[in-house]
């Protein structure tokens, strides 16, 4: 029977098959404009394939079975569509979030809150605040929520030009980690106590659960199936609100993975970025995480998941890589790192692309995919 290469591209490009067994070029085609494409009637047995690009970028596919087999043209890399703003290494975007249609970030190391220009640039909408960590940041009823260290403060932006504090530290809590909306509330996750606070809507929080056992840290927030799930340190816990007073166990830990740091809803399950291994967790739906993607390479955390296109992808520390999820047991290198960007703490969907917030220079990046 004859086989087929197949695939999508964004713009004019040369794609060349070659026979492993004798190195012939068995197809040598320029395929005009961007989007769907396929080479056909080629015959069985492994492929050397190669798609040039106008600009001269070569994607290369060794040993490849040349049964409706996919060459991506459009990017695989990451491309900085937003620079540092200068403010010093060790800053980091560890939260992205859309109003509007723009992209926001929150910045660790500074407290600031910036704007895409939706070209090449960040624009500072919110100056350094004292509160020089936003580690969580949150769209509730169409305005900008910041969950802040080192007094586990909330604000809220003013539109244009300024955070405004809207609920003080409370008790002891340092850090607000996370932050979600449910039930028409805005929550946060706190440390070093693990709590989970309610804003009142005004001025303040109150204590919506206390520490569960020896958890320190909500790292992360995800409503799914109606309630209200967090991800800890120092053990790795998935636990659930009861929707009043308590957390609730539901995963303990897994092997030696001790910070679940990251969560998404992905078909309808529940799934957790963790760290000190860089895995992909799924949860069973009642007692326990399920390993379903081992370590890649050296990355040691999923600090950030996002849904796209159908698929999970994660974003990685130490290589600043994109991965993504096969959906059953390994991860996949999409797009490694670029410059000095170790890390991709966050992630978001906005306007059919993915976009990523960096670490150590706080830059924006797009998936060119």
């Amino acid at each position: 029977m004859p086989y087929k290469i197949s695939g999508t591209k964004s713009a004019t490009a040369r794609i060349m098959i070659l026979k492993e067994s004798d190195w012939s070029i068995e197809s040598n085609t320029v395929v005009s404009g961007s989007g769907s494409y396929s080479v056909e009637d080629l015959e069985s047995g492994n492929k050397l394939a190669f798609s040039r690009a106008e600009d001269g970028e070569i994607i290369g596919f060794g040993n490849v079975l040349g049964e409706y087999y996919s060459i991506v043209q459009t990017g695989d890399k990451w491309i900085e569509v937003a620079p540092s703003l200068q403010f010093g290494l060790g800053r980091r975007i560890y939260e992205l979030t859309v109003l509007n249609n723009k992209i926001y970030g929150g910045v660790y190391g500074e407290g600031s809150l910036l704007e895409w220009n939706g070209s090449d640039a960040w624009v500072e909408v919110a100056p350094y605040l004292s509160e020089n960590r936003v580690y969580s940041v949150a769209v509730f009823n169409d305005k900008i929520y910041g969950g802040t260290y080192p007094s586990g403060k909330l604000y809220e932006w003013n539109g244009s030009n300024a955070w405004v504090e809207v609920a003080p530290k409370f008790d002891a809590e340092q850090t607000i980690y996370s932050l979600a909306v449910f039930n028409d509330k805005l929550y946060g996750g706190t440390s070093p106590n693990g709590n989970l606070l309610e804003w009142n809507g005004s001025n303040a929080w109150v204590q919506a659960a206390p520490k569960f056992g020896s958890e320190q840290n909500i790292y992360s927030l995800a409503v799914f199936n109606d309630k209200l799930y967090g991800g800890t340190g120092l053990n790795g816990n998935l636990l659930e609100w009861n929707g009043s007073d308590a957390w609730a166990e539901k995963a303990p830990l897994l092997d030696t993975e001790i910070r679940i740091l990251s969560l998404t809803v992905y078909n309808n399950k529940l799934y957790g970025g963790t760290e000190t291994g860089g895995r992909l967790y799924e949860w069973n739906g009642s007692n326990a995480w399920v390993e379903v993607a081992p370590q890649f390479s050296t990355e040691t955390g999923i600090y950030s998941l996002a849904v796209f296109d159908d698929k999970i992808y994660g974003g990685t520390y130490s290589g600043g890589k994109l991965l993504e999820w096969n959906g059953s047991n390994v991860w996949v290198e999409k797009a490694p790192l670029l410059d000095t960007e170790t890390g991709i703490f966050s992630m978001t969907v906005f306007n059919g692309k993915l976009y990523g917030g960096t670490y150590p220079n706080a830059e924006l990046y797009e998936w060119g995919y």
